[in-house]
């Protein structure tokens, strides 16, 4: 799923369009204004995600987020949109930096891998995805384009899932009789079921025996051979 950067609009402080800066002739000063605007960027990105975590969608406000940022309230609306455009690439950075995608990405699209991959959803590295995966998901209800968002990076899941699986029962590493697509969609539940893992089984996070009952139920569950 591709987070685009939001687009530059109105302060919603003033309601009226920020005043264009002048151009500067001198050398560097774009790269130095390049540099400063990336560096607000990632501060941003930092608060909104122990903001995120620590308060839930509903109790990190934009307002409370740009002030742990060091930056105005209205400010905060030159690099997102809104709330929502935060939260989805706070979780897509998280995401991308867990050892889980680290093992994705080394193992292509090979469905013979995804029991390591849900495996890895009980390791304690994995606290901030879980967390924020949950917040993305109580937002749906609030934020209409984290709802479209989160419906197309769920489909494209599936569907990737699905045709990894059918490439291994072509190969015949996988049950051929199993649907690919059943398979792919009960594989995501049972991964949201381990998102809740800090509420439900506290104890189990980090533990070696769970970490691999897991990945052997997960391998049963994708008809494995």
């Amino acid at each position: 799923m591709a987070i685009r950067r939001a687009s530059i609009v109105k302060d919603p402080t003033t309601m009226r369009p920020r005043a264009k800066r002048a151009k500067s002739t001198a050398p560097g000063d774009g790269a130095r204004r390049d540099a400063v605007e990336t560096n607000t960027r990632e501060r941003i990105l930092a608060s909104a995600t122990r903001l995120f975590a620590e308060q839930g969608f509903d109790g990190a406000s934009m307002p409370a987020i740009a002030k742990a940022s060091g930056i105005t309230a209205g400010a905060i609306y030159k690099h997102f949109e809104s709330k929502g455009d935060l939260l989805l690439e706070v979780v897509m950075r998280s995401f991308l930096s867990s050892p889980m995608f680290a093992n994705s990405s080394e193992r292509g699209n090979d469905a013979t891998g995804l029991a390591h991959l849900a495996a890895a959803y009980t390791e304690p590295s994995m606290k901030l995805v879980r967390q924020l995966s949950i917040e993305v998901h109580l937002a749906v209800n609030r934020d209409e384009k984290v709802k479209q968002v989160l419906s197309l990076s769920n489909r494209a899941a599936i569907e990737q899932i699905s045709a990894g699986i059918a490439k291994a029962q072509r190969e015949d590493r996988i049950d051929p009789k199993l649907n690919p697509g059943f398979v792919a969609r009960v594989f995501c539940i049972f991964i949201m079921g381990l998102v809740h893992m800090d509420t439900l089984l506290p104890e189990l996070v980090g533990d070696p025996a769970w970490h691999e009952f897991v990945r052997e139920r997960s391998e049963n569950l994708l008809g494995l051979r």
